[in-house]
């Protein structure tokens, strides 16, 4: 096995290490000179997504409990005050400073060249020079991204950054008002937010719910003022607009995802008090049907599934970057076009679904399977 960086021994001991080994879970990385390890699972107290380097590590991002029944919700898991924040459809990620030099890092601990190459365009520089040892959580939001075909209503051009957390390297996260103040000091955009709120106010969130559900939002965070762990909950949109989004990936997708949208709209209906009326259903079927026959027909001409993407960067070598990141996590891409527009780079491409396309051209063979 390969000798993992020294640096590393800080935090394990040798016999932890071979166990990591064995099973995989230690991850090498090297980005702009600088040498990573990613934790591919929990491991003790540490995260997936956790990065380990030579001067410290930047922590995992926890995972947030998801409720069904928002009232019940609140009052299950809040007693004092909190704060409702907008959850918004991006991905996620956590911009740091390793050895003066900023990183993004997805939620598994991939340092993601697109992301990183457009640092300067979503948040004031100078952050870091004040907090070098804080780290910020966020969405990446917005059309030209590598990552979501989905298109985001309120977003129209480009990408940006929300922000909806910070916390220090250590672990420390800063409380929701501690986190407004630094991020508005330095002009760095965040999530909308309502509140402080306490239990009397369920009636008035559940309007606010409704009116991100008439707007096409995703949903809410709900997060409590000091000590605890906050809450999402999503909007029956949300829920039609992921199967609409995924529909064409049908066979690549397992078939909880559509089964939890599912569940999530029937719970949301019935707390609501709304009907399913034609139009939510023709909607739905057309999500789960319609679409899916359409990639079986061009599967059964000679077709792949696929998705076109185009993004922009400032430097050209993160384009290469992001395709080799995108191969590393075991994607197949195929880069279409590269063209340099004013002061960015423009890059077209595809996304190749080889398992999905193989699983429909059997089918279509006659092939047989277990279920």
């Amino acid at each position: 096995m390969k000798t993992p960086p020294s640096f590393i021994k800080k935090y394990f001991t040798d016999e932890e290490i071979k166990e990591l080994q064995m099973r995989e879970i230690l991850h090498e990385e090297e980005c702009k000179g600088i040498l990573i390890v990613r934790l591919m699972h929990d491991y003790k107290d540490f995260l997936r997504g956790t990065v380990f380097y030579e001067e410290g590590f930047i922590p995992g991002y926890p995972r947030i409990m998801r409720v069904l029944h928002l009232g019940n919700g609140i009052k299950r898991y809040f007693n004092e005050g909190f704060y409702v924040e907008e959850k918004v459809d991006g991905y996620n990620v956590r911009i740091a400073r390793i050895d003066e030099v900023p990183i993004a890092l997805t939620r598994g601990g991939f340092i993601c060249p697109f992301t990183t190459d457009r640092i300067p365009d979503l948040i004031d520089m100078n952050f870091f020079n004040k907090y070098p040892e804080y780290v910020i959580g966020g969405e990446i939001v917005g059309p030209n991204n590598p990552y979501n075909t989905e298109f985001i209503p309120y977003i129209k051009e480009d990408v940006v950054l929300l922000s909806f957390d910070l916390f220090e390297k250590t672990r420390r996260r800063l409380n929701p008002e501690e986190r407004y103040k630094i991020l508005e000091d330095f002009n760095i955009k965040q999530v909308r937010r309502w509140g402080p709120f306490s239990l009397l106010d369920i009636e008035e969130i559940k309007k606010i719910v409704l009116e991100l559900d008439r707007n096409g939002r995703e949903g809410i965070v709900i997060k409590p003022l000091t000590i605890g762990k906050p809450i999402k909950y999503v909007t029956l949109s949300s829920c039609l607009r992921d199967l609409q989004a995924t529909a064409n990936l049908i066979t690549e997708l397992p078939a909880g995802f559509y089964m939890q949208r599912i569940l999530r709209t029937i719970f949301f209906c019935y707390e609501f008090d709304i009907t399913l009326d034609d139009r939510y259903l023709l909607d739905f079927s057309k999500a789960l049907c319609i679409t899916p026959q359409k990639v079986i027909e061009e599967v059964a001409e000679g077709g792949d599934i696929r998705e076109f993407f185009e993004i922009k960067v400032r430097n050209e070598d993160a384009i290469t970057s992001l395709m080799e990141h995108l191969k590393r996590s075991g994607i197949k891409t195929k880069l279409l076009s590269s063209e340099r527009i004013d002061n960015f780079y423009s890059a077209k491409f595809q996304r190749i679904y080889t398992e999905g396309t193989k699983e429909i051209r059997q089918r279509l063979m006659g092939h047989g399977f277990f279920d």
